[in-house]
């Protein structure tokens, strides 16, 4: 069997994220792959207040990038060699599908079955889901 060399985890600070994050971490340590971890700030889940007002955009901007940073200092205490961080804005599975993807090009996306609970899916199905359809690689998503 082939062992994955470069993993993508995709993140927010849900559960389910969570779990995945552990999985991708565990993986990473035990096959000494490298480690991508992406996190999507959604502009479009804001209210039409906090859109008009710079100051507030700059703080949830801010809040995504350090949950992303976050886990990637927890990768490093844990001993993973290389983890780095992708931070974006758009719909995740979009962005991670149109751009994270061909920029990193993992062998394995890990993601997590659901969001952060204030996050409903999309008409279109859940992000996990998109992911899993759209990935150009293999997907693992993690409940």
């Amino acid at each position: 069997m082939n062992t994955f060399k470069c993993i993508l985890v995709a993140v927010d600070d849900s559960n389910d994220s969570k779990k995945a994050f552990e999985y991708a971490l565990t993986y990473a340590m035990e096959h000494q792959a490298a480690l991508t971890i992406t996190t999507i700030f959604e502009i479009n889940r804001l209210n039409v207040y906090e859109y008009l007002t710079p100051e507030t955009i700059a703080l949830h901007k801010q809040n995504t990038i350090a949950i992303a940073e976050n886990y990637r200092k927890q990768a490093l205490t844990k001993g993973v060699k290389e983890a780095t961080v992708v931070v974006d804005e758009g719909t995740p599975a979009t962005v991670i599908l149109d751009k994270v993807l061909p920029a990193v090009k993992p062998d394995l996306l890990i993601c997590g079955s659901k969001s952060k609970p204030s996050h409903a899916p999309l008409v279109l199905g859940s992000q996990a889901a998109l992911l899993a359809k759209g990935a150009s690689c293999s997907v693992l998503i993690i409940r």
